[in-house]
């Protein structure tokens, strides 16, 4: 039986007993009326004091017909008030609803963490549009948005990047409201001994505000998101480290960030959630797999030789993840890494993930303009290995074929 797991408050139940929504259609056997609305606290409750009293209004919820499967064959509940069809399942926990086709695949939640300026909302637009072009062409693959709220904002976050070169706004904090995923689905390529055919996955990235990563018990608020995660991005904003701040050439490029969060800091409390709420320890490290990508390495091309793996995109030949191209990425930036602050960070990150891969990218490919930092480049997003950390955690899962490396004692 299939498990789902829901992608608002990361509840998991099978999906057989997945409650109902009515749509309040007047269509129904019982005299053509529609149901009325009829207040959802437990929503509300879960969204936050924010709601208004209006919006508490919903379809009611129903419990699925006893002996109701729910998945394939085409059949839909009846809502027992109104007789009228719904393909609507909501979450028995929060009682959001789910986009009509989550429920039918596998589910994978990426957790998208770094501080404030480490520039996760860039990197999620410009991430989904490599997967659409670039990436998707290379592995055959396609990405859609799920529901009508990742399907708003993909718009948006589109227009705005790509149309009029602006940069996404920093993600709200918690303490302003409930910050929705993004909901895609992925589908690639199925090979088996009847033919080829297609594997759906539903990709969940839900991205915490760096305001929400300043201790542990702000993290604290994500617990549940994170100990649900497949994996774990974690970005890295190489200027909030001292020793990289202090090679920068003063008066090039545009300023230097307000030093926020250390991610030595966030790395600690994120392993010390990871453990407090069950997550698997290996000889005392999180199982979770963690890819730690360095972002905005376009500022680093001065600390970097002149055939560095950095300076180029992997090339995905045959639509293969090849692992031997990570590993020497991942040996760059652990050797870079070693040189910054005495290598703290690489150390605390070694110590406490047992599944690590260290990786480095650019999602813009240049700085923006000096005169105009909450712009892209006029040329637009030109991204370097941005979709490496994501590849690296779909290959785990088995979901691309990855052609492994033959270094001996290499990380996982």
């Amino acid at each position: 039986m299939t498990t789902v797991i829901c992608p608002y408050c990361f509840h998991r139940a099978k999906a057989a007993h997945l409650p109902y929504r009515c749509l309040m259609k007047a269509t129904g056997i019982r005299g053509g009326k529609p149901c009325d609305a009829a207040r959802d606290d437990v929503w509300a409750e879960f969204m936050g004091p924010s709601v208004p009293p209006a919006l508490r209004m919903r379809g009611p919820v129903f419990a699925p017909p006893r002996g109701f499967g729910g998945l394939g064959g085409g059949s839909l509940p009846a809502c027992p008030g109104c007789g009228a069809t719904t393909p609507v399942r909501v979450c028995r926990r929060c009682h959001s609803d789910f986009p009509s086709d989550y429920c039918d695949q596998d589910s994978r939640i990426i957790a998208l963490v770094g501080a404030k300026a480490s520039g996760k909302s860039t990197y999620v637009s410009v991430l989904v549009n490599e997967l659409r072009n670039r990436v998707g062409g290379a592995y055959n693959a396609s990405l859609a948005a799920m529901g009508g709220d990742t399907q708003r904002r993909d718009r948006e976050m589109a227009e705005d990047l790509y149309d009029r070169l602006r940069l996404p706004e920093a993600t709200r904090p918690a303490a302003m409201g409930f910050n929705d995923p993004l909901l895609y689905r992925l589908s690639l390529p199925r090979r088996g001994a009847l033919g080829e055919g297609s594997r759906h996955t539903a990709l969940v990235f839900f991205d915490a505000a760096g305001e929400d990563l300043k201790s542990a018990e702000a993290m604290d608020r994500y617990t549940h998101y994170l100990s649900a995660a497949d994996g774990i991005i974690m970005l890295v904003d190489p200027l909030q480290l001292g020793s990289v701040r202090d090679q920068m050439a003063a008066g090039e490029g545009p300023p230097l960030p307000a030093v926020e969060t250390s991610p030595q800091q966030i790395a600690a409390d994120l392993a010390s959630q990871l453990r407090t709420h069950g997550r698997g320890r290996q000889r005392g490290r999180v199982t979770t797999p963690m890819a730690v990508a360095v972002t905005k390495t376009d500022m680093l091309r001065p600390l970097l030789g002149p055939h560095s793996p950095l300076l180029h995109n992997a090339s995905h030949s045959g639509g293969v993840l090849d692992d031997g191209d990570r590993l020497t990425v991942h040996e760059e930036m652990r050797s870079l890494m070693e040189g910054w602050d005495s290598g703290a960070l690489r150390r605390q990150l070694e110590r406490d993930f047992a599944e690590l891969s260290f990786f480095g990218l650019s999602a813009l490919g240049a700085p923006p303009p000096a005169h105009a930092p909450a712009d892209a480049p006029k040329s637009g997003p030109q991204p370097l290995r941005i979709e490496d950390p994501l590849l690296w955690l779909l290959g785990r899962r088995k979901l691309i074929p990855v052609r492994k490396a033959g270094a001996k004692g290499a990380p996982a």
